[in-house]
């Protein structure tokens, strides 16, 4: 795909393990490339000037960002990088804020103007379709248009399927495959789990053998649509 037709993505979070898990989910999408990352709100508006022509089409925020504190602060960083914004929340606003079945028209308390915004724990189900969505719009997307798509997305899971990790693993191949959907190497699970390289390649490659799958983007794969990604990078 021709670079100038990617959505870029810059992700801004205080925990880096959620920021590679983000990345290494967006990673898996040929449309999407994360141009940059931030751990609190200096660094990310550093970056965004920093970044130039390649500034991101839609930045995705937790919402608690360290140094981020009032509305001005968000419509300071989207004037500055002329991008989409989707902020991450601890938990689903309260639904007297908002009306049911409409997630993102909820806007930050204390807030004056309402943003486009998602709890954390749904961010591996919903991030990559309305970081496609906004990154269509030429201003700020539609809430309603935006709601739209995560009740579609919403109904479409509404019984999700069982971890499969399968029997056929075992504990220690489970924890290590939790731990390298991720977006660790095999190197930071060793350290992670006290184990010696080797052991850790040999675990890694005996799962994907019961699991029947050959790449590390098969296992993200294989991760997202069991359920595992979700539990691991947002619960």
């Amino acid at each position: 795909m021709d670079k100038k037709s990617l959505v870029r993505v810059l992700l801004a979070d205080h925990q880096a393990m959620f920021r590679q898990g983000l990345r290494t989910l967006l990673a898996t999408e040929r449309d999407c490339v994360v141009v940059g990352e931030a751990q609190d709100y200096a660094e990310l508006m550093a970056v965004c000037h920093a970044l130039g022509e390649s500034a991101p089409h839609v930045i995705v925020a937790a919402r608690d960002l360290p140094g981020a504190d009032s509305q001005a602060d968000w419509d300071q960083l989207r004037a500055a990088c002329g991008a989409q914004l989707l902020l991450l929340t601890m938990e689903a606003p309260a639904e007297e804020a908002r009306g049911e079945g409409e997630p993102v028209a909820s806007g930050v308390p204390g807030y004056e103007n309402a943003l486009p915004a998602i709890p954390r724990r749904e961010a591996a189900t919903l991030v990559v379709p309305l970081v496609r969505q906004l990154a269509r719009q030429t201003a700020l997307a539609s809430l309603q248009n935006l709601a739209m798509t995560v009740d579609r997305l919403r109904a479409t899971s509404l019984t999700p399927p069982p971890l499969a990790t399968g029997p056929a693993l075992t504990a220690r191949e489970n924890e290590i495959l939790q731990l390298l959907v991720v977006g660790n190497t095999v190197k930071d699970v060793a350290n992670e789990l006290d184990l010696s390289v080797k052991t850790v390649e040999a675990h890694k490659f005996n799962l994907m053998r019961k699991l029947n799958i050959h790449s590390r983007t098969e296992l993200v794969e294989h991760a997202r649509r069991c359920g595992i990604l979700e539990s691991v990078v947002v619960g």
